[in-house]
């Protein structure tokens, strides 16, 4: 009794030429994989399925939002951050007017860094993937970093105590720490005391 005798013609369809690295199953009788392959589209069901860290989650847009923040505090009365965001007419309309006097270059600044932005075609702006599961926001602590962060309290509410000790001692590291900390907190680079990442509210 062979293999060629009795599963030739039936569900396997045999190996052709007696030899299983001859050729491909005729007539595609393995199928390909569910859902339209592994490669490049999706996984079984349609369901996207992207690489984290670098790439944009499925739903989230291209763009990110620690690129998006960092170009708003930089250069965001120049209108650089709107421009990022595919948004070339609120860009060009907030360079003319210096960021609409320094008052909407700030609002931008604020909105971008809670997550109440989106880019041109009305998509959330990406994120780093989530880590763990915090019940410390981003908005607070970055309204508490900008206006109190001299004094350590976006480092008290993340719970590094020691640090927070530290930072008020120093008035915000005589100004740096508090400007460095509240641009890590505006990106979404700072994680809590657990090493969670910090709640964004949509």
């Amino acid at each position: 009794m062979g293999y060629g005798g009795d599963f030739g013609g039936g569900g396997y369809g045999g190996a052709p030429g007696g030899g299983w690295g001859s050729s491909a199953p005729p007539g595609g009788a393995y199928g390909g994989a569910p859902g339209g392959g592994w490669g490049g589209s999706g996984m079984p069901g349609g369901a996207n399925m992207t690489p984290l860290g670098g790439m944009s989650q499925a739903g989230c847009s291209k763009r990110d939002q620690a690129t998006a923040f960092l170009l708003s505090a930089l250069v965001g009365t120049l209108g650089a951050d709107r421009f990022y965001l595919g948004q070339t007419g609120l860009g060009v309309a907030k360079l003319l007017t210096c960021g609409g006097f320094g008052i909407w270059a700030l609002i931008d600044l604020f909105l971008i860094a809670m997550g109440k932005v989106t880019d041109v075609d009305g998509l959330p702006l990406a994120r780093e993937p989530v880590v763990g599961t915090s019940e410390r926001g981003q908005t607070t602590a970055f309204l508490l970093s900008y206006f109190l962060g001299f004094l350590g309290v976006d480092r008290f509410y993340l719970g590094h105590t020691g640090l927070g000790v530290a930072k008020l001692l120093t008035c915000g590291g005589f100004g740096f720490w508090w400007v460095i900390d509240y641009i890590l907190i505006g990106m979404g680079k700072l994680k809590d005391a657990e090493g969670n990442t910090l709640a964004f509210d949509r």
